[in-house]
């Protein structure tokens, strides 16, 4: 493992929080770029995001490497509460008892031994917030910046921590924060809030941060979708697939739609997918001049129907940014596929119909043109395909945004409160 030790990190350096996924996707590129540069870094790795930055050879610690992680109370709570997990996991058994060990014994040391059994009991992992574990950190550590993102639990808490300590520090938020600007939009958490767009930045600014505090910057997890290699592929797979140019080509990103959503009391059709593909093709099949593309979510079972004429199939194996740069416009309910879509220019139409549409409301936050039902797709589809938003549009659109791209715009964001 490519860790580092804590005695051994540069006296002032710029201190990257993160759990795995999306989090250390969006950061990793940033400590990368200031490693290129020349400037110290060090990363807490939290739960999946050390394998994440061991592929990128970016040097990093864990839980297991912070002060009291050793501790016998420490070792004692981590493995007994280990034994309630399953086994064999991502994560090191080690760096999983520093976790729930220090976590622990900070919940017993504000509550009581018996309280925080029952906080514990209840709520799991979501009782933790070791404020107290990394304020003392920092005291020795003295970072110049503290860098997280929107996750709760360990991330919130050492940004706290770093306001407690007034050390400058710096939340990116990775897509929306709907529920996170619960605590994000408080006063004082974080110096700066970097976002993914102006609708997200309006968002913050009507739950109370300053004007000057919320910085549009993007995300660097998908910068990818912004590159010219990307946008060269694109064009070299519309040509291998004959898609013409005086065709407009729709991709329809697919997803699973639950009877019930996982975690919420809200309900959905099951077969709404398969009611917005059968329009889509009624679409293509009653208006020449148009293509559909239909790409199934990995975790669907769904078997494409061959034989339509201008109705293509995209395999989930496919390069999907290179198929967003062959394509013209994107169809969705709440698929990440319509934020990619998005960020590599292209216009996005999203049906609001689905279970999760309160979770990506992309037409709410200037992603998509929303429509209610599958039977407003052809009005929409019109629209945009008679607007101004044709090919040549988004590949400009695509340029402007990776003329200065999210990575770099969340280095002027740290540099800017160093100075």
């Amino acid at each position: 493992m490519k860790a580092i030790e804590t005695e051994s990190a540069p006296l002032s350096p710029l201190l990257f929080v993160a759990y795995g996924g999306g989090h250390v996707a969006m950061l990793a590129p940033v400590a990368k770029a200031l490693l290129d540069a020349g400037q110290p870094v060090l990363f807490l790795a939290l739960t999946t995001a050390a394998a994440h930055l061991e592929r990128l050879n970016i040097p990093f610690i864990g839980y297991r490497q912070l002060p009291g992680a050793e501790d016998g109370d420490v070792q004692a709570y981590g493995l007994q509460l280990a034994q309630a997990l399953p086994a064999g996991g991502p994560v090191a058994p080690e760096e999983t008892v520093a976790y729930l060990g220090l976590n622990y014994r900070e919940l017993v040391r504000a509550h009581g031994e018996k309280q925080a059994a029952t906080l514990y009991a209840s709520k799991g992992r979501q009782a933790f917030l070791p404020v107290d574990v990394f304020e003392s950190w920092l005291a020795d550590l003295r970072p110049a910046v503290v860098i997280a993102t929107n996750s709760p639990r360990s991330e919130q808490a050492v940004l706290l921590a770093a306001a407690r300590l007034g050390i400058p520090s710096i939340c990116a938020v990775d897509i929306f924060g709907l529920q996170e600007v619960q605590w994000i939009g408080q006063p004082g958490y974080g110096q700066r809030v970097c976002v993914l767009n102006e609708q997200v930045k309006k968002m913050f600014l009507a739950h109370g941060r300053h004007e000057d505090e919320v910085v549009v910057t993007g995300n660097p997890a998908f910068q990818r979708l912004q590159t010219g290699q990307s946008r060269s592929a694109g064009l070299a797979l519309r040509a291998q697939r004959s898609w013409g140019n005086d065709e407009l080509v729709i991709l329809w990103g697919s997803q699973i739609e639950p009877e019930k959503h996982p975690f919420a009391e809200r309900f959905g059709d099951p077969m709404l997918p398969r009611k917005i593909e059968a329009e889509l093709r009624h679409f293509i099949a009653t208006h020449p001049g148009f293509r559909l593309v239909v790409r199934y979510h990995p975790s669907e079972r769904a078997e494409f129907a061959s034989g339509q004429d201008r109705v293509d199939f995209s395999p989930s194996s496919e390069d999907l940014a290179a198929l967003l740069h062959a394509v013209d416009l994107v169809v969705v309910t709440a698929s990440t596929v319509g934020l990619e879509a998005h960020l590599a220019g292209r216009p996005v139409i999203s049906v609001d119909a689905s279970v999760f549409t309160p979770d990506a409301p992309y037409s709410k936050m200037g992603i998509s043109v929303g429509v209610p039902t599958p039977k407003e797709l052809e009005f929409a589809l019109m629209a945009i395909a008679t607007s101004k938003l044709g090919r040549e549009k988004t590949r400009e659109v695509c340029e402007e945004l990776a003329d200065v791209g999210p990575t770099q715009r969340i280095v002027q964001v740290i540099q800017s409160v160093l100075v």
